[in-house]
């Protein structure tokens, strides 16, 4: 298979986006059309790349002898960009209608797109520059699709996004330069790169370590630098079912796993302050997020609180610096994603139908958005990890990589994740409860227009369910590319 391949799927949607703007008058549907086959190809070209089966590297530029940007596709890479290129056709649908009165879709769908390409950038990259590179240009292109609305809220909302962004790649900016003195290559290595320099240097790597590992962690959401994910629920609904469930989010707790596992090393980093120091960040902020998410009755920010909480178990079991713990951080990593988007797109669809955005409007409103309110139930039970859906599978898994460690700060964070999951039923059913069985029989304002949105919004909101009960049912090839491909 040709090595170009591998940088296809990175830069064809970026110049596909570039081209939207050179293209402003171009009409709706076309550009619909365009946009939608631009990711089927990318989907088939991924697919294409990992059926081959092969590690491929593609050197694009060397600047010094370790300074290289360059990709390659490798077990860990597959498994994001498999995820990213399925969500993301599904969530492009999803827009069309969400979208379609919106004078400023030109500009969105050029966003939109370039950001698919900065995430499998992401994916693809062979070294800690080459992610760098792309987890700059994912703030960048990003930066715009928060602020897309252009309200005072929105606008603030997207400046404050981008200093968040910006100072968190400071911190990994640092954590690259040390392991540019420090390290024997930059090349992503499962178990480590540091070389002989690190020798008598330890101490001081591990303070980096954590400084980097706080840094890539703001774009995964880690308190006290989540604030940025709670703002930007002002963005449209398509951006912020990407922002929480594929791209930004996930890209953060991808970069970390990169780090922890092919940067420094597991063992290099087990039984350091800094191992227990972020596990401490990750059990309050699991905790942080579920509880907010209870108190709050804005539907699209308590998801945003469910997000912050939800990412951090993924955090959690890769730092738990095992191989039972990265197979439950890996194996969370999609059971929420495909769980995740379920959520905010049934809640997208209430708020661009019905106008309703607070848990209070929402009295018996599942009697009459039946397809919807069915499937925010059903993708809820998943994220609580109800049996049989995707997400019992994967929280089941992080529980038994804290039995595996056994040590007392992993127990300690394997009772936060059980509070979580309990806190999750209550902030999740207490909706469903709403929507079917108002109190007094009580219903929302305007009942008699209720309905449930068209195809185009429906058919990637039950695609999240129907993957959430597959993945729940069949979830044994997942673990076995994790165990086999990845580890």
């Amino acid at each position: 298979m040709p090595t170009f391949l591998i940088a296809f799927p990175v830069f064809f949607p970026i110049f596909a986006g570039a081209l939207l703007i050179a293209f402003p008058g171009m009409k709706r549907r076309t550009r619909n059309i365009c946009t939608f086959t631009v990711s089927i190809i990318n989907l088939v070209v991924v697919m294409l790349l990992i059926i081959n089966g092969m590690t491929m590297d593609m050197e694009m530029i060397r600047f010094t002898s370790q300074l290289v940007f360059a990709f390659r596709i490798d077990g860990l890479g597959k498994f994001f960009a498999i995820l990213v290129s399925v969500l993301w056709p599904f969530s492009l649908l999803y827009s069309y209608e969400y979208m379609e009165d919106d004078s400023r879709q030109g500009t969105f769908y050029t966003f939109f797109m370039m950001t698919l390409g900065a995430v499998l950038g992401i994916a693809f990259a062979r070294d800690f520059f080459s992610m760098y590179v792309f987890y700059e240009i994912l703030s960048l292109v990003t930066f715009p699709l928060v602020m897309h609305e252009m309200s005072p809220e929105a606008v603030k909302a997207g400046w404050h996004y981008l200093v968040y962004m910006l100072g968190g790649a400071a911190f990994a900016f640092i954590g690259m330069v040390i392991i540019l003195i420090y390290g024997d290559t930059l090349t992503f290595t499962y178990g480590g790169v540091l070389g002989q320099a690190a020798s008598g240097n330890e101490s001081m790597l591990v303070f980096v370590f954590f400084i980097t590992f706080m840094g890539l962690g703001v774009k995964a959401a880690i308190m006290p630098f989540g604030k940025w994910l709670i703002e930007a629920a002002v963005a449209p609904m398509p951006v912020t079912g990407l922002l929480h469930a594929v791209a930004v989010v996930k890209a953060g707790a991808f970069a970390i796993i990169r780090l922890i596992y092919y940067v420094y090393g597991a063992d290099f980093l087990k039984g350091s302050w800094a191992q227990y120091l972020c596990m401490a960040v990750c059990a309050f902020t699991i905790l942080y997020g579920s509880t907010m998410a209870v108190k709050e009755l804005h539907l699209k920010r308590r998801l945003a609180y469910s997000t912050i909480s939800n990412l951090s178990y993924v955090v959690f079991g890769a730092v738990l610096m095992s191989p039972a713990g990265m197979t439950g951080s890996l194996t969370h990593l999609v059971m929420h994603a495909v769980a995740k988007i379920g959520l905010f797109f049934s809640i997208g669809a209430l708020m661009h139908t019905n106008h309703k955005v607070y848990q209070y409007e929402i009295d018996g409103i599942g009697k009459k958005m039946k397809w919807t309110f069915a499937a925010f139930t059903l993708c809820g039970m998943s994220l609580i990890g109800i049996p049989q859906f995707g997400g019992f599978i994967s929280k089941f898994r992080l529980l038994d990589a804290v039995i595996d460690d056994g040590g007392i700060p992993a127990y300690i964070g394997g009772m936060c994740l059980i509070i979580s999951a309990l806190l999750t039923a209550v902030y999740l059913l207490t909706t469903v409860q709403k929507a079917y069985f108002p109190a007094d029989g009580h219903l929302c304002d305007g009942y008699d227009k209720v309905r449930d949105p068209g195809w185009k919004m429906l058919v990637p909101i039950w695609f999240s369910v129907i993957m959430s009960v597959v993945l729940g049912l069949a979830w044994q090839p997942l673990v076995d590319f994790i165990k086999w491909g990845i580890l």
